[in-house]
């Protein structure tokens, strides 16, 4: 009975081993085809968008809903500090990803480095492309673009992001390399018939470049005002007006007259908007920093093709209305102009040698060493930058020569490590508007 006991249990054990195969062997072989079918049957990945299938539309939104507010006053607002980006995919390769966000830099290509700024901000991402949008400009405040991107993702070491747009001056392909260690972009404009390129571009995390929903106000807080011309010719010919910055104290003494500072801007701000007027000139001073104790009048040159710098007529007419309109101490006005400003405040001071008790011009040049006798005995400042890619250091240094063999009292200020942007430098510093108080033209009499 035992025999037959074992017997049985193991014909049992038989059993039941033949059972699970039965059952495990089909399980097992559907698996198998499932897991082979699903491979083949798996989309293969998208190929990456073709640089033609990209491209940079305007646009445009309401203020609130793309800018953040940066302080408590509710003045200043982070550019596109409210566009939030899109999780990425589960499955995104961390190259990809990490473009996602909002990234600001500056431009540090030829003539003037850091002058371009750029806000972008990654809004979604695949291994095919992505949305972007895009803030670019010399002045933030009124940018040149302001674009909705479609790019595509080029995968590589290091991977990169580029799209093609149509601008004003041709086609261009711009391209951002990923730095994983310094947690930055860098990236060129290339010219898409010639190939030729402009950058670098550098982008980080930082988040300080802002805008002001209502910059008019905020300049008036800083009594910095537009002024038009009331003789038509003025501003039928040349300008709009001028800026004018009004001392503090100025209205609570009508008795007193004040030192006045005379500024002419350069190239890139000629046109039709007078506020360009408030960066790159002394009145970066005023909103940067504080008071000063001085007039300072600023004329727009319009965008004119019957003149290239500041006429010495219409600089005639300017300071005729403002001598009239204005309590300005005739023995203390001062002269300072950037690139082609300070070209016209050469002839200018030329064109009326009694006017100045000092002048300054930046980055300049002298068009003709003709009439330059009248300049013996005026304090001038010359500032170039050592790296100048618009006006040579040699340049200067010829100019500042041919001044002092004229008589003119010259001090030589090379900025080292500066191209073209002398101004930012100088218009920023106190002791610049030291160095123009020490002087009056009533103690040459």
């Amino acid at each position: 009975m035992r025999a037959i006991g074992l017997i049985c249990a193991s014909t049992g054990r038989r059993l039941n081993r033949q059972r699970v195969l039965r059952i495990a062997i089909p399980v097992f072989t559907a698996v198998v085809l499932l897991t082979y079918a699903a491979f083949r049957l798996r989309p293969a990945p998208k190929p990456a968008l073709a640089i033609e299938e990209t491209g940079a539309s305007d646009f445009t939104g309401d203020f609130e809903s793309l800018h953040s507010p940066a302080d408590s006053t509710g003045r200043e607002y982070l550019i596109f500090g409210n566009l939030a980006s899109r999780p990425p995919a589960a499955d995104l390769p961390s190259d990809c990803a990490a473009f996602l966000g909002r990234w600001e830099g500056y431009g540090f290509g030829p003539p003037v480095k850091r002058d371009w700024k750029y806000v972008l901000v990654v809004r979604e991402i695949s291994t095919e492309g992505g949305i972007a949008f895009w803030w670019a400009g010399t002045n933030l405040q009124y940018p040149a673009q302001v674009k909705e991107i479609d790019f595509r993702f080029v995968p590589g070491d290091p991977a990169a992001v580029e799209w093609k747009s149509s601008e004003d001056d041709g086609e261009f392909v711009w391209k951002f390399e990923i730095d994983p260690g310094s947690d930055s972009i860098r990236g060129w404009r290339t010219d898409f018939s010639s190939g030729d390129a402009w950058g670098p571009l550098e982008l980080d995390r930082s988040r300080a470049f802002r805008v002001y929903r209502d910059y008019t106000a905020y300049l008036a807080e800083k009594r910095i005002h537009p002024v038009a011309y009331r003789d038509d010719l003025l501003s039928r010919y040349y300008g709009t007006g001028f800026l004018l910055y009004l001392p503090e104290g100025y209205e609570e003494a009508p008795d007193r007259s004040w030192p006045m500072i005379f500024f002419l801007h350069g190239t890139g701000d000629r046109g039709d908007n007078v506020f360009l007027l408030a960066k790159a000139s002394p009145l970066v001073m005023i909103r940067e920093t504080g008071p000063l104790p001085f007039l300072i009048v600023a004329p727009l040159l319009g965008d004119s093709a019957y003149y290239y710098s500041f006429p010495e007529s219409y600089l005639d007419g300017v300071l005729e209305q403002v001598l009239a309109d204005y309590r300005v101490d005739r023995t203390r006005i001062y002269g300072t102009g950037a690139s082609v400003g300070g070209e016209a405040l050469y002839r200018y001071a030329i064109h009326r040698p009694e006017l100045f008790a000092a002048i300054a011009p930046l980055s300049a040049y002298l068009e003709s060493t003709s009439g330059l006798e009248q300049l013996a005995g005026l304090p001038i400042r010359v500032i170039h930058g050592a790296d100048d890619s618009v006006i040579a250091l040699a340049k200067a240094q010829q100019d500042v020569e041919a001044l002092r063999r004229a008589g003119a009292d010259v001090s030589f200020v090379v900025l080292e490590n500066r191209d073209h942007d002398t101004w930012t430098d100088t218009y920023g510093d106190p002791l610049f508007y030291e160095w123009l108080l020490r002087y009056s033209t009533e103690w040459d009499k």
